[in-house]
């Protein structure tokens, strides 16, 4: 008896007795119960059960083409980030206690050029940075408060920072301090800040990373 070698969707259908667009599972189902009789061990017949084996493999292979083909053709779930807050938006004006601290401490970081000026310059500049990066830290804190992510607290450290750095380099500048020639060192305390703030991306933190 000669054997088909090629079947058609529709006769795959109707041999394990399914629907042609019966799903994976159907097809498994009905399979499974019809195999089960037309085993040649169990005294079926074997070309039945290699019309059978067939079928599955036909109506599967459709199956998991279809599958592809409406994946590939599906449009693509959009995916809108939310937007970020600007930092106007999450600062907050400070009472009127704190921002009279925060003139102060201003006053007392720029004042302390003075008191290191008899120091050699990478103390004086390691000093001053770090009155400068300190005053930054605390006003940040009080205009900012728990609002804000990382991104905003870093920005805001480093305006706060910036006009407080450009008075210590200008009046050291005017006493004939070589402060000038220490910025990197001025700047460290600043680094230091940023790091502590965003420690997973600091300079001395490892950073972890997770297989995806």
């Amino acid at each position: 008896m000669a054997r088909r070698t090629d079947m058609t969707r529709e006769h795959a259908a109707l041999l394990l007795g399914v629907d042609e667009s019966a799903s994976a599972d159907d097809v498994q189902r009905a399979w499974k119960v019809w195999v089960r009789l037309a085993h040649p061990d169990a005294g079926g017949d074997r070309d039945h059960f290699e019309a059978l084996m067939r079928a599955r493999r036909v109506l599967l292979a459709n199956r998991v083409r279809a599958n592809a083909v409406q994946m590939d053709t599906a449009p693509a779930a959009e995916h809108v980030a939310p937007d970020r807050p600007s930092l106007r938006s999450v600062v907050r004006q400070p009472s009127r206690s704190a921002a009279i601290v925060l003139v102060g401490v201003a006053i007392i970081a720029l004042a302390s050029l003075v008191v290191t000026l008899s120091l050699a310059p990478w103390v004086s500049a390691a000093i001053m940075g770090g009155c400068a990066a300190g005053f930054a830290v605390g006003a940040t804190r009080a205009l900012l408060g728990d609002r804000g992510d990382v991104g905003h607290r870093i920005t805001c450290v480093s305006l706060l920072w910036l006009p407080v750095a450009c008075g210590h380099v200008g009046l050291s500048a005017s006493l004939g301090s070589d402060i000038v020639l220490m910025l990197p060192v001025f700047a460290v305390p600043l680094v230091a800040s940023v790091a502590w703030m965003n420690a997973g991306a600091g300079l001395w933190t490892p950073v972890r990373s997770s297989a995806r």
